[in-house]
């Protein structure tokens, strides 16, 4: 038996959607009901009753969803296990969002490829729904992402690790930088870059500044690749909206500066580490949990 069509099971058990399903693991809706059947047939028993667009589990299929937790458990927990002795090896997989992948990442690379020479390192980066799809396909061992993007669930541990604080950045010689006071109004006329903002934060920005619609419709360019957009922000009038810290070393350079804006609003981000709650911690992922407890002890220094 295949572990994967566990996997596949236990996700439309879930979620009870074939088509919700096949978008958190990354599969056509054909391709899981095939994985689906294989499995019912392979045990000879129905796990699924479909209802139109609907599904649930059969009685034998409601038995079958922990105990098949718990034999994936098993298996990750060996494999934990094994790897546990001796010198740290093999491959880790690790998923980012926007802000910590732009952040974390550099500083990550450097230390595995000094440290752990023996160690594999499969990094993504992505949107909250597709890390947490493969997350939960086990296609990636870990995530850091923004808190506020999860949503609660009972399979997954969330651990918060820091906070990272978020920034009004152009470039050096801007015009808004002529200006003696600078206002929200004032940064919103120009075009705006930034990564994926949350219902809750644009909330709060409208209510703190006061805004008669949504901010996020300024938003000219959105991407989960930062780099990009420093770069953009260096070469062009448009203002930068994220994580002062993926911008630290080009304000260093001069290249970049924040912006102080009239009734300034602190935007902190809190950052979270997620991975599987049936998964036990290898020294793998202990590993990224010191690395990444030691980033933000130290690198939230003030920028100017």
């Amino acid at each position: 038996m295949e572990t994967r069509k566990l996997e596949h099971f236990i996700e439309l058990a879930m979620t009870g959607s074939f088509s919700r399903a096949a978008v958190n693991l990354h599969l056509t809706q054909s391709a899981l009901s095939k994985s689906i059947q294989s499995l019912e047939a392979e045990l000879g028993v129905q796990l699924i009753e479909r209802m139109g667009r609907r599904c649930t589990t059969t009685t034998a299929g409601t038995a079958m969803v922990a105990r098949a937790r718990n034999l994936l458990n098993e298996v990750d927990n060996l494999a934990i296990a094994a790897r546990g002795q001796g010198e740290i090896s093999g491959t880790l997989r690790v998923g980012f969002g926007a802000g910590p992948g732009a952040c974390i990442t550099p500083g990550l690379i450097t230390y595995f490829l000094g440290n752990y020479p023996k160690v594999q390192l499969l990094l993504r980066r992505g949107t909250a729904q597709f890390l947490m799809g493969a997350l939960r396909d086990r296609s990636i061992d870990i995530v850091l992402i923004d808190t506020r993007s999860l949503t609660q669930s009972d399979d997954l541990l969330v651990e918060h690790v820091g906070m990272l604080d978020g920034g009004i950045i152009c470039r050096s010689g801007h015009p808004l930088t002529l200006q003696q006071s600078v206002t929200i109004q004032d940064v919103l006329q120009y075009p705006i870059l930034c990564t994926a903002v949350s219902d809750e934060a644009a909330r709060m920005a409208g209510e703190h500044f006061g805004l008669h619609q949504d901010i996020r419709i300024s938003t000219q360019v959105e991407s989960e690749e930062l780099e990009p957009l420093v770069a953009a922000a260096i070469h062009s009038d448009a203002i930068l909206f994220a994580v002062a810290a993926a911008a630290k070393e080009q304000i260093a350079a001069g290249k970049l500066q924040v912006i102080s804006v009239e009734n300034p609003m602190k935007f902190s981000i809190p950052i979270s580490m997620v991975r599987l709650a049936s998964k036990g911690e290898s020294n793998l992922l202990g590993t990224v949990k010191d690395f990444v407890l030691e980033w933000f002890r130290t690198a939230n220094e003030p920028l100017h």
